[in-house]
């Protein structure tokens, strides 16, 4: 018997101080130019509902490690 190959996900997280979500492409403003994002969302999973641990930035980051 052989063990099948382990397939490693691609995972990327992107955090960015001050962005809203309404302030993207992808999430419908008609305004905002950012084809990078709006091509990378078209390819990924996208969470619209979320929660944080803490709602200042700096120990929101530090949350994630």
């Amino acid at each position: 018997m052989t063990a099948a190959p382990s397939v490693r996900p691609n995972v990327l997280v992107l955090i960015a101080d001050q962005l809203r979500a309404d302030h993207l492409g992808f999430a419908g403003n008609p305004t905002v130019r950012t084809p990078n994002l709006d091509r990378l969302a078209a390819e990924s999973m996208i969470f619209t509902e979320a929660t944080v641990t803490n709602p200042t930035c700096m120990p929101n980051r530090a949350s994630l490690l």
